[in-house]
């Protein structure tokens, strides 16, 4: 027989429903296109365990998993007995059987944990015990366990979650695969209360604008032991945000990306924790966006930088570095009629002719200008804000396209294309209500297309050029996509630009894509009304 959940339990759930929902003050139809997105979860939640417990989303990869020592960090402080024993559990029933397992036992207050703990390590020789006597917080608690690994690559397990009895074996094939990866990241789950799997996180691959918007290269996440000591491990007074900061400072060091597109790390949900919802513990958030702004300020070029949260129970940020004030712009025009867009903070800004905004007759043109950006505007021209936000985006390092989405009666039209799995050109955004979060919220952040629209981008000269000289095998409309994936520059769309399209939706480039582009699994769309 169930027992019935306790008064103040119950009160605890109201207080974080209510909480969650006043996140949401400021944009009231996006609580609502929130909700239904949540139903329509919940309803998909039983054939998402279906399609779980039979590996659906596990890939075949056909490489060997070698024999690299991996080291499992797991701090602890303050956790139920049974979901640490679970974790623990979680990493000896591995399939991979080189690894170990390193527990430090922050001072917990609960006696069941140095107990526990104690167990795991007399049965099982690869279970090391390290005990604390004064709580030093998971930021230097994970530091001392990285002291003493002496695997290859760390991977972070936090006290109460669970792997994927697969987990380190995927891990270890994918590394046989990319070798130079230093960051590998998969995809997640939650667990409830109950036990039951819910709200799959399945994640794009690496683009660094989506990890300024928000975390997404934290569960699992395995980290290569000599970029963790290059970098410092992680830092002091950023508890709650640490792997946060730590991804930053480890992309800023120059670290290699890279996503194993599994769900190999389940995520419990908890009253209180940050699965649950990120405005539970809203100091994370504050020192995640410190975090951000540090991180944006050390871009080579680019003037004054902001940023915000842009939804605190998700954990979602806005952060933006200026152009510098001496970056020029040429906007692309195919008439007589010059119609001057404001500065919005730039250099000088004069028309480029073209006859057309064909792909060759674009770079044709770029490569007689001398100005540093090329602008394709829409019909009726930028705004001073759209521009401004464009070239703000375009100041990431590594971005060589910024574009807006079309849209039509509060509808996306186009927002750009990616390539599906069996070669398809697809628009992911196609059709979504401007004030649709989108799957787990992705529509509103920056999102990476292999082609932008037609119109409503601006782009760096020398990425369009070295874009375009770099894929002369590739079909003319997809040369350009070619080119930057090669060159690994990011084409992206933001949400914050919105460019009314007054006739038909565009169409994506007649040709075939090459096989050298990056292809989405059309299931996982399928699944999920997932945004890529």
């Amino acid at each position: 027989m169930r027992r019935a959940p306790s008064l103040s339990r119950f009160l605890a759930r109201a207080k974080l429903l209510a909480a969650k929902g006043l996140a949401y003050r400021h944009s009231p139809p996006l609580l609502v296109r929130k909700v239904s997105r949540a139903w329509h979860r919940l309803h998909t939640r039983s054939r998402y365990g279906r399609l779980l417990a039979t590996g659906h989303f596990l890939p075949r990869i056909e490489s060997p998993a070698g024999d690299r020592l991996f080291t499992v960090a797991l701090p602890v402080w303050r956790v139920a007995e049974d979901h640490l024993r679970a974790a623990i559990v979680s990493v000896v029933n591995q399939s991979y059987g080189n690894w170990e397992l390193i527990a430090l036992d922050d001072a917990s207050p609960e006696p069941h944990v140095r107990r526990v703990l104690a167990e795991a390590a007399r049965s099982d020789s690869r279970i090391r015990l390290l005990t604390r006597r004064t709580n030093a917080g998971i930021a230097l608690a994970s530091n001392e366990i990285l002291a003493e690994a002496r695997g290859e690559y760390v991977a972070f397990l936090d006290h109460d979650d669970e792997l994927h009895p697969k987990a380190l074996e995927l891990v270890a094939k994918h590394l046989s695969l990319d070798p130079a990866s230093d960051w590998v990241f998969t995809d997640e789950d939650k667990v409830d209360e109950r036990g039951r799997h819910l709200d799959p996180c399945l994640k794009p691959g690496w683009s660094r604008h989506l990890l300024l918007a928000f975390n997404y290269v934290s569960h699992l996440r395995t980290v290569r032991r000599t970029m963790l000591e290059r970098v410092g491990g992680h830092r002091a007074g950023f508890d709650g945000a640490q792997d946060y900061d730590l991804a930053l400072r480890a992309l800023a060091a120059g670290a290699s990306f890279g996503h194993l597109p599994a769900i190999l790390y389940h995520w419990r949900t908890t009253t209180g924790s940050m699965a649950a919802a990120a405005i539970a513990k809203p100091h994370a958030n504050e020192r995640a966006l410190a975090a951000l702004l540090e991180h944006v300020e050390a871009f080579p070029r680019g003037g004054r930088s902001a940023g915000s949260v842009v939804l605190s129970n998700a954990s979602m940020f806005r952060v933006r570095r200026r152009a510098d004030p001496s970056v020029s712009c040429a906007v692309a025009t195919t008439g007589e009629v010059w119609r001057e867009p404001p500065s919005a903070a730039l250099g000088p800004v004069s028309p480029m002719v073209v006859t057309g905004l064909s792909p060759s007759e674009l770079v044709a043109a770029a490569r007689g200008r001398g100005e540093d950006i090329i602008a394709i505007p829409p019909p009726d021209g930028f705004t001073d804000g759209q521009l401004a936000e464009l070239v703000a985006v375009l100041q990431v390092p590594g971005t060589a396209v910024a574009a807006g989405r079309l849209t039509s009666h509060k509808r996306v039209s186009c927002s750009g294309w990616i390539v599906l799995e069996d070669g398809t050109p697809a628009d992911p955004c196609s059709g979504l209500h401007v004030a649709d979060p989108g799957y787990l919220n992705l529509a509103m952040v920056p999102g990476r297309r292999l082609v932008p629209p037609p119109f409503g981008w601006v782009a760096w000269r020398s990425a369009l050029i070295d874009a375009w000289d770099a894929a002369a095998d590739a079909p003319e409309g997809w040369r350009l996509a070619a080119g930057w994936h090669r060159l690994g520059l990011e084409v992206i769309t933001t949400p914050d630009v919105r460019i009314r399209l007054r006739g038909p939706a565009p169409h994506p480039p007649a040709s075939p894509p090459p096989p050298d582009l990056p292809r989405t699994p059309s299931s996982r769309l399928a699944l999920t009304g997932a945004l890529p």
